[in-house]
């Protein structure tokens, strides 16, 4: 069903797979084996000054022989030396191993997460934080109403109905609804569960519309969102209705007559110059919940104390977060500015460039845990 359109200076087309996502599969589980690899790299590399530091206030056994006895002949200092060295590659292979086991089982068990209502609770607030960061620079709505007109009183129900294990809700259910306009997350909490219940597999997440210019079609899309939304309100009268809607169609007219006027300007006028819009939906693989956990394997593997491994979890995860709203406003502001064929210089950036950023900031914060609170406290 065709919901929306823009015209060349517009990215949204219609519901589900025509709006672009900001990952996909095949290029996410990519970038979480690059991830693992950079750290365990990391680990095996670094490993004379990481990993033993957890026994840097621990003699060695070529200390305590210096201490016991400072004439002890070169073949035993060779195999004291030896030693140290099969010690050194026991804590490396340590590391390896419950790296590998925690990242793999804390990816497997968000595997089994992601439809559920927990999750669809984190992207909410993904979108959510992104479209804040976004209306600073201009306009962003997460879920807009200009998509699709709503019966706000049958979804309701339907959505209460489908958490109770039913098909659909009761005429009675219905009429007991509230009447008021759906929420931002009421209207995602519906699309939602009625991916999960649909035979058709699609991938699907919070709906982020972002506007970096706007032009005629732009405010039209924007007006017809608030009168949707007026006209789903089943709490007002048919004249307050009416009252509400009459400035909002003024101004569509009006802004119908400019777009009109636009497309009789030649191309290279000036005052002709298209929105800058970009829709996405936020789908799990960008909620970055996998690279936190892949952070998090990595703190638990280091042999250091719980206090400092909750200190790194604790500190490290919300600056994970962070960085991962930070990339997607990126993308978007992107996205939006991209006019080339196929979105060229967007999809560069999003399956290769921030790839490799994100890698060499998660491997850094990591490394400065290990500096700053593994070592620094132990000096």
């Amino acid at each position: 069903m065709r919901v929306c359109q823009f015209h060349h200076s517009g990215t949204v087309g219609c519901m589900g797979e025509s709006v672009p996502k900001t990952c996909d599969k095949s290029q996410f589980w990519n970038g979480c084996c690059a991830f693992c690899c950079s750290i365990i790299a990391c680990g095996i590399l670094s490993g004379n000054n990481l990993l033993h530091a957890v026994s840097r206030n621990t003699p060695t056994t070529t200390e305590q022989g210096q201490i016991m006895s400072t004439g002890e002949n070169h073949k035993d200092t060779h195999e004291e030396s030896a030693h140290d060295k099969r010690a050194g590659r026991r804590r490396i292979a340590q590391f390896v191993l419950v790296f590998a086991g925690v990242a793999l089982a804390m990816l497997i068990s968000y595997r089994y997460l992601i439809h559920t209502r927990v999750n669809d609770w984190y992207l909410f607030q993904a979108a959510v934080h992104t479209a804040w960061v976004l209306d600073a620079i201009n306009e962003a709505e997460v879920e807009p109403y200009h998509f699709s007109r709503q019966n706000a009183q049958e979804m309701r129900a339907t959505i209460d109905a489908w958490l109770a294990g039913r098909d659909t809700p009761t005429e009675a259910e219905i009429e007991a609804a509230e009447p008021y306009p759906l929420t931002r997350w009421e209207r995602w909490s519906y699309r939602s569960l009625e991916g999960r219940r649909s035979e058709r597999t699609r991938a699907n997440g919070p709906r982020v519309h972002f506007v970096l210019r706007h032009d005629p079609s732009t405010r039209i899309a924007v007006l017809s969102g608030r009168i949707n939304e007026i006209e789903s309100s089943g709490h007002l009268s048919q004249e307050e209705r009416r009252e509400s809607l009459a400035p909002l169609q003024e101004q569509i007219r009006h802004y119908r007559d400019q777009q009109r006027a636009q497309r009789r300007l030649p191309d290279d006028d000036p005052e002709k110059q298209p929105g800058l819009v970009f829709s996405f939906i936020l789908v799990p693989e960008c909620g970055a919940i996998e690279i936190m956990a892949i952070f998090i394997a990595a703190v638990i593997a280091f042999p250091a104390s719980w206090k400092k491994r909750i200190i790194g979890i604790v500190a490290g995860t919300p600056i994970m977060y962070a960085v991962n709203i930070f990339r997607l406003s990126v993308l978007a502001i992107i996205g939006a500015l991209d006019q080339s064929p196929g979105r060229a210089w967007f999809n560069f950036t999003h399956e290769y460039l921030w790839q490799a950023v994100y890698i060499v900031f998660v491997v850094a914060v990591w490394l400065i845990w290990v500096e700053y609170v593994v070592k620094r406290k132990r000096s």
